[in-house]
């Protein structure tokens, strides 16, 4: 059992360097095992330190409303794909977005889409 678990994850720490372009790196040794995620570099400098983490979460906003705006009918498994981000955040956003009045759900969930109100 424990062999069977022993690369579960690794296609998303792979995900990592797609979700921030940085490489994620290996070391071991027999006794243990070093993965190092490097941090995502901001955009604006000025920013760094107590706001990183708002950025972070704007900037997989904005993804996630491009993603949208460009196939209305996309899926929330995909989204989660493309943005290499679990599903429930996924989810989250999404709920938020609708909450704002951002995004609205037309339809079924099953073969719905998503509508702009504002555009």
């Amino acid at each position: 059992k424990l062999s069977e678990n022993a690369g579960y994850g690794i296609d998303k720490i792979l995900g990592w360097e797609k979700l921030t372009g940085k490489t994620v790196t290996f070391e071991s040794d027999m006794l243990i095992s070093t993965v190092t995620y490097p941090l995502a570099s901001t955009k604006d400098s000025r920013n760094a330190g107590e706001n990183s983490g708002e950025i972070e979460k704007q900037s997989t906003r904005e993804r996630l409303i491009a993603l949208i705006k460009e196939n209305p009918r996309i899926t929330r498994a995909s989204l989660s794909q493309q943005l290499g981000i679990s599903s429930s955040n996924v989810q989250f956003h999404i709920e938020r977005l609708k909450s704002e009045g951002i995004i609205q759900r037309v339809g079924s969930p099953r073969n719905g889409h998503w509508k702009f109100p504002s555009e």
